[in-house]
């Protein structure tokens, strides 16, 4: 749970973090509106490619689930900005997304079976579903998990998703330094 502290700075509770970090339908929502984020840019350049590629996807939660990484990306709309204001970001990244492979994987599987998103095995593009499915995605739900928490991680996450539509992938793993 994030808790307000001298009125400017928020703090996550470990045990809540940990209980974030486990929750499959936390991660469709953030997969999901990366997804979302990286479409809604897309669609409106000249590429053949609107949707993202499935390795994009490994990289959200350890990105979103990350606080300060989380507010870096919340409040920038250029990988530049988000990078400016938080150096940490990089440090470990393909390491941490190496080790949420499995939270990935869950939140794929939830996705793709509650029919939220698909893959096109075509060109490995991971894609929305239904009509309903190109609006964010709402988690109700009775547990210690803050609404401000989630939609922070759904905002971060869309933000990133628009962030990465803008990249070439040359790019994106040289800013980040990650590899795909």
């Amino acid at each position: 749970m994030m808790k307000k502290v001298n009125n400017s700075s928020l703090v996550i509770d470990n045990y809540n973090l940990f209980e974030l970090m486990q929750n499959d339908a936390l991660g469709v929502i953030a997969l999901h509106s990366f997804t979302l984020g990286y479409h809604t840019i897309a669609k409106n350049r000249k590429n053949d490619v609107t949707f993202p590629k499935l390795e994009y996807l490994f990289f959200v939660l350890p990105i979103v689930y990350n606080y300060s990484a989380m507010l870096s990306f919340l409040n920038s709309n250029e990988l530049y900005t988000a990078l400016m204001k938080e150096h940490s970001i990089l440090l470990g990244l393909q390491d941490r997304a190496y080790k949420m492979t499995k939270q990935t994987f869950n939140g794929l599987n939830v996705a793709f079976s509650k029919k939220v998103l698909s893959i096109n095995k075509q060109n490995g593009t991971i894609i929305l579903l239904r009509p309903h499915t190109v609006k964010k995605l709402a988690l109700t739900m009775s547990s210690n998990i803050s609404c401000d928490s989630v939609k922070q991680i759904q905002d971060s996450a869309y933000k990133l998703g628009s962030i990465f539509a803008k990249k070439h992938d040359k790019n994106i793993q040289n800013d980040l330094n990650i590899r795909f």
